[in-house]
């Protein structure tokens, strides 16, 4: 069994953590290296961890460089509104996507290559599910976002290296910050009432496993993973029993203000969604990447998390003059 050094982006994110602690139990993968803003959340045994901004690309380089690594996962990507908003989501991928590109030129040895991306990046409307030989054809923010991300990389790998490229339908999770889940969480939940189109999920340790699972087994190319079985937003609300708020075109950003005062802000890419769904599957025939969960089961757990309660001090605070 031959031994590899492993450096892993975007180890702070619940999808970099959970992939990472699966990838501990690996034993080729003898030296384990995490970079991100913040740290792991949850406890990883056999993981160093270095803290570097999104912005410090020169600190990036120098430890990507020293470590070394024979494989890398780059899970280093901003969805708008899922921790930072539009524009800073753009500005911080971009940046790890530029230190990383710089990295790729200093670095021999890359056996593999393993990229997080997104089915937005086919675009909507779109007519039936799209598989890895639909052109790309991004229509939001965080579509162009993962297209130019796997632009660069694809440029700046050397040629002997495996890329995986990962296109995730949305990834779901109790821990994961996700604006499509808070927005499925909310009481009254916008809808298009033109629209029947379906869209797909994935839950956090369905997405987890492709990833460690590319980073041992990794094919040259692109995989869609996402979960079986379609749904549409009304078939959502009713199965979380909450209210569908019919939204007429035009009115979205409207909407979107609304959603974002009950604190679920609604990105132009889940409008997408919203309005024209987004589906995909998969040519590529490793059960390695098949999601064990269902759509209707990743929603299911959505609506099984408990909700936040609010609880009153015992006593009045005290207010300081």
């Amino acid at each position: 069994m031959s031994q590899q050094r492993l450096l892993v982006i975007g180890v702070g994110s619940e999808l970099g953590s959970l992939a990472t602690a699966l990838l501990e139990q690996d034993a080729r993968f003898t030296e384990i290296l995490g970079i991100d803003v913040h740290p792991p959340r949850r406890r990883l045994r056999r993981t160093t961890f270095v803290r570097v901004e999104h912005d410090e690309s020169t600190s990036f380089v120098r430890h990507v460089v020293a470590h070394r690594p024979d494989v890398i996962v780059h899970l280093g990507v901003w969805e708008p509104h899922a921790r930072l908003g539009t524009n800073d989501a753009r500005v911080a991928t971009g940046n790890y996507a530029r230190a990383l590109c710089d990295s790729l030129a200093q670095l021999d040895g890359l056996s593999r290559l393993i990229l997080r991306s997104g089915l937005e990046v086919y675009g909507a409307p779109h007519r039936g599910p799209a598989d890895e030989s639909t052109p790309t054809a991004p229509t939001s923010t965080y579509g162009h976002m993962l297209t130019e991300l796997e632009v660069m990389v694809q440029d700046a790998a050397p040629r002997t290296t495996t890329i995986t490229t990962l296109r995730f339908a949305p990834v779901i999770g109790a821990h994961v910050p996700s604006p499509l889940g808070r927005l499925l969480r909310l009481p009254i939940i916008p809808i298009d009432p033109f629209s029947k189109a379906a869209f797909q999920v994935v839950a956090d340790d369905d997405a987890a496993r492709a990833v460690a699972h590319a980073a041992a087994h990794g094919v040259h190319g692109i995989v869609n993973v996402a979960a079986h079985e379609p749904t549409t937003v009304g078939t959502v609300a009713r199965q979380g029993r909450r209210i569908v708020a019919p939204v007429v075109p035009h009115t979205w950003r409207v909407t979107a203000s609304l959603t974002t005062l009950a604190g679920a802000p609604l990105p132009d890419h889940v409008v997408e969604l919203l309005r024209h769904g987004r589906t995909a599957i998969s040519h590529v025939r490793d059960s390695g990447y098949l999601p064990v969960h269902s759509t209707r089961d990743v929603i299911k757990r959505l609506y099984s998390w408990p909700s936040i309660v609010r609880i009153a001090p015992l006593r009045p605070i005290e207010r300081v003059a």
